[in-house]
């Protein structure tokens, strides 16, 4: 009879086991973002066929310090500029940085490097102007962070806005405890 209760028992932890399971390596906060698609910029005018733009800046973790990019380039229907400020506060992380910020000119996004945890949740503003904006739904629009394995999480910010009739989208505050790839969605 105790063999029968083990072997029954063996048997239920079998089959419940093969219950659906959760993806563990898929970061907390994943909103379903299949639907969305990043927004896109108008292309460089004339003969430039650069998509990327960057920009860099040592900081020191114990100071911290304020990372400001501007980025502005000519398209067929006129000026596109980009104002990026990452604010990093005194301690946040160890040693000293080159940090790097990367303007993408196909996507509303912006890339920085390296790849590094903070010790506490960093800062970020980013305003894009001069884009054509009819067809951007207000219901989904929404700014996000892309890690290096193309998973979209949520950004925690104050606000996010946008005016059409400037061609203008701008999130400000979006706090992160590490860096990868921001970008608008729609």
């Amino acid at each position: 009879m105790k063999n029968y209760i083990t072997i029954v028992i063996l048997l239920i932890s079998i089959f419940a086991g093969c219950s659906e399971q959760l993806n563990v390596n898929q970061p907390e906060n994943v909103k379903d973002y299949s639907n969305l698609k990043l927004i896109t910029l108008p292309s460089p005018s004339g003969m430039s066929i650069e998509t990327l733009h960057t920009e860099e800046l040592l900081i020191d973790g114990q100071t911290g310090g304020t990372f400001i990019a501007n980025f502005t380039y000519q398209s067929s229907v006129g000026t596109v500029s980009m104002q990026s400020t990452l604010v990093l506060p005194p301690n946040s992380f160890n040693g000293t940085i080159n940090f790097t910020q990367t303007f993408n000119t196909e996507t509303a996004s912006i890339s920085f490097g390296p790849s590094i945890v903070f010790n506490e949740p960093v800062n970020y503003s980013l305003t894009i102007s001069g884009i054509d904006l009819n067809g951007v739904n207000l219901n989904t629009l929404d700014f996000v962070i892309i890690d290096a394995n193309n998973y979209i999480s949520q950004v925690e910010y104050d606000s996010l806005s946008i005016d059409t009739t400037t061609g203008t989208l701008e999130v400000m505050n979006a706090q992160r405890n590490h860096l990868s790839r921001y970008a608008f969605v729609n």
